[in-house]
């Protein structure tokens, strides 16, 4: 994937967010598929100093699934605009 413009990220959000609670996100394991395992590290990285900020989860009896929030979404996909220009810079 290519990087993302703010507008880009809103609406891929929109796409791919589903109803956890009372917020939409987007599970984990499909932002992974879309930015890379490393973008969703950095984004949990992020929620030690604001917890549920920018990674949540949603559990039903003996399964939880985590997901990224709006702001953890921006973040992944931040991450993965600047891993994608950094390879291009170093071209």
């Amino acid at each position: 994937m290519e990087e993302l413009n703010k507008d880009q990220v809103a609406a891929l959000f929109e796409r791919e967010a589903v109803l956890l609670g009372r917020e939409n996100c987007v599970p984990v394991f499909r932002v992974a598929a879309m930015f890379g395992k490393e973008a969703v590290k950095h984004a949990r990285s992020l929620n030690s100093s604001k917890p549920g900020y920018y990674v949540n989860g949603y559990g039903i009896g003996d399964y939880t699934l985590d997901a990224l929030t709006f702001r953890g979404f921006q973040a992944a996909a931040s991450f993965h605009n600047v891993k994608k220009l950094r390879e291009e810079a170093e071209e």
